[in-house]
């Protein structure tokens, strides 16, 4: 008789889960729960461009457990509830211990009897939640890098914190988001990135390596946003994010990147938030930033973490400059410690030169770094798909800015290692002579600035211009994608960058009463870092765009343009810089022989910035055409622009123009509002 009792009582429950399940199914079509936002966050749900349906934006099919999920909310969710009630052989194969987000919510929002579901212990889950269980989380925002295309626009990633155990942020945990386009660059780089063609994965890893790639190899400064969520709510961060780590989204630079896959997974622990909603076209790491900030009780405070850059600045204005040199000199090898110049009675001075030098040691090293080489390794796929814990993560991820950064394999040349070996051995060397200095170490007191990066104007602009070029007068309106030039407001941007992308500008001529095509500016970047006697970047610029120039007052043709330069840049005072280059230009039209004119020459460009609100600017420019046509162009003049606020300007631009006929006069005022 008992032989014959177990196999029915297995067969009853069984049965009797199968009666829950339907239950459960029933009850969710009765509400229709599949259309509350929790699941369409949990899912990555996005109205389609008709409105009339949702997809979701991950792109893996294992992501999916219905094969109507990507499309279908309700699908999805009822082939789920069916999977969470079938037993597995490997308790961390099941899937509720794949997709604990999912049973989380769906537990609580349908009453589930967790007793009616199968028992199993999801070992690895719970193994990696103890290694990142966290009671705080930061947003942190690297700043915008010019020399990177992915970096351009600054980058955002997430850090788990441990307050409650004063653990050092260093050590937390971070997850960011990134394109693996295994090392590709240049235009297929970029075509790609724009076009979905590379894909874009959530990684793992510890913050001291972050701040190694962005503030000591790129030298990027780091903004620490530290945002108002409960433990609760950290923990079901991570529970969804352990079921995105396998899976991917194909990666999209302008709007599906590392800044709005984030604020994505943000959501998933408090729907309520809508912070994608927020976004449609674009979303750029810096207005991602902007609307955390603006979202009512979502920050707690914001700290400033300044770049290695910043470091040997500041250290290197605190001594005189025969001490520089010492420090410099030991940097470079010129000089030993046993050289009878560092024979220095003062102790501090003698510190602080051993320091500034071991600091610029690390900057060395760092130049000839690839961050890849640090930082970008690739992660196994079996890694990947078993979602190991993160002590056995390689360091990954790192994404830059829309691009990411790009998960490659480790490579290094057999020279650069003998020389970063020789750098580790003297910078052995410096901090063992400065520990000998009974000087206690301090680092320098660098203030934050006055604005940070979410407190700039917005990235889009739309300028109302009344101008005259001898002897017409006109109208002008024009708009800008993005992003800022150098007169634009500069509060909480990076002084000396200028990123400008798809700026198409009209003009009316009231006197002749028509409208003309005037131009479009494609891209338009300027990286203009400025120099001193320890940090050396090169200034550089580039630009692309369809314009008019003149040949006479009645014949300005549009025509192909293509720039670039390189040059200097120096700090002359606090507040002013001044930048010079040398350029070249290829112009294409058919009033040239064979279509195109090639030019060489230069520019030069002095800008102060007064107050906050005012700032002035004197520059000159001359191109000698030596190719397709013999004709030298110029001009010089000077801007003074007037902030009305965060978001609105005035700017008035004077100068006298050549082109390809004789000279004129021309001047503009302008009206730019920022959205």
């Amino acid at each position: 008789m008992v032989s014959f009792l177990l196999p029915v009582s297995a067969n009853a429950a069984v049965v009797g889960q199968q009666v829950y399940l339907d239950q459960l199914i029933a009850r969710a079509r009765a509400e229709k729960i599949w259309t509350r936002r929790e699941w369409q966050v949990l899912m990555h749900y996005s109205p389609t461009l008709t409105g009339t349906g949702v997809v979701s934006l991950v792109d893996d099919e294992e992501f999916f457990l219905s094969d109507q999920g990507k499309v279908s909310p309700q699908a999805e969710l009822e082939t789920t509830l069916t999977h969470f009630f079938s037993s597995s052989p490997d308790d961390d194969e099941a899937i509720a211990c794949r997709f604990p987000a999912r049973l989380a919510w769906l537990t609580s929002a349908l009453h589930i009897n967790k007793n009616m579901l199968p028992a199993y212990q999801c070992t690895h889950l719970h193994s990696w939640l103890t290694h990142l269980d966290a009671d705080g989380l930061t947003l942190i925002f690297p700043v915008s890098v010019l020399n990177s295309p992915g970096s351009m626009f600054g980058h955002t990633f997430l850090r788990f914190d441990r307050k409650q155990e004063n653990k050092p942020d260093l050590l937390a945990w971070t997850v960011g988001y990134a394109a693996h386009s295994e090392g590709e660059d240049g235009l297929s780089f970029a075509l790609n990135g724009l076009l979905g063609g590379y894909p874009g994965r959530f990684t793992l890893s510890r913050y001291h390596a972050r701040v190694k790639a962005y503030s000591d190899i790129e030298n990027r400064d780091l903004w620490e946003y530290e945002l108002d969520y409960t433990r609760a709510e950290i923990h079901a961060l991570l529970l969804h994010l352990w079921e995105l780590l396998p899976v991917y989204f194909d990666y999209y630079f302008i709007d599906e990147n590392c800044a709005y896959q984030l604020l994505a997974v943000m959501e998933a622990a408090r729907p309520e938030l809508a912070l994608t909603q927020q976004f449609y076209a674009d979303a750029t790491p810096a207005e991602t930033v902007r609307v955390v900030t603006n979202t009512p009780g979502l920050l707690k405070n914001a700290y400033y973490r300044p770049s290695h850059r910043q470091i040997i600045w500041a250290r290197a204005e605190t001594l005189a400059r025969p001490d520089q040199e010492l420090a410099r000199a030991l940097a470079l090898g010129e000089i030993t410690l046993d050289d009878e110049q560092l024979n220095i009675s003062d102790d501090y001075i003698r510190a602080e030169i051993l320091e500034l030098a071991a600091d610029y040691v690390v900057y060395l090293e760092a130049l000839e770094t690839n961050k890849k080489d640090f930082f970008e390794m690739k992660i196994p796929d079996h890694q990947i798909a078993d979602n190991v814990a993160p002590d056995d993560v390689p360091y990954g991820d790192g994404s830059g800015g829309l691009a990411g950064d790009l998960a490659g394999e480790e490579s290094a040349d057999d020279e650069n290692n003998r020389n970063r070996l020789d750098q580790q051995v003297l910078l052995h060397q410096l901090l063992a002579a400065r520990s000998k200095v009974e000087v206690e170490s301090q680092l320098p007191e660098i203030p934050a600035p006055r604005y940070r990066p979410d407190q700039g104007h917005r990235g889009r602009r739309i300028g109302l211009r009344y101008g005259y070029e001898d002897p017409d007068q006109f109208l002008q309106v024009d708009f800008r994608w993005a992003y800022h030039d150098l007169y634009d407001p500069s509060r909480g941007y990076v002084q000396g960058a200028q990123l400008e992308f798809l700026q198409p500008a009209f003009r009316y001529y009231p006197e002749g009463n028509h409208f003309k095509f005037e131009s479009i500016d494609f891209v338009n970047i300027i990286s203009a870092p400025v120099r001193n006697y320890f940090i050396r970047p090169y200034s550089w610029e580039a630009s692309a765009s369809l314009k008019r120039y003149r040949f006479n007052e009645n014949d300005r043709p549009l025509m192909g343009d293509v720039r670039a330069g390189i040059g200097v840049s120096y700090q002359l005072t606090e507040g002013s810089a001044a930048s010079i280059f040398a350029n070249g230009a290829i112009n294409i039209s058919d009033k040239f022989d064979q279509d195109v004119a090639l030019a060489a020459g230069g520019r030069a460009e002095v800008m102060s910035t007064i107050t906050d609100s005012w700032q002035v600017g004197l520059y000159a420019h001359a191109m000698q055409y030596f190719e397709g046509e013999t004709q030298t162009s110029y001009r010089y003049g000077g801007t003074l622009r007037y902030s009305l606020g965060q978001n609105n300007a005035m700017v008035v631009d004077v100068g006298e123009d050549k082109e390809f006929g004789d000279s004129f006069f021309s001047t503009q005022l302008s009206w730019q509002f920022y959205f």
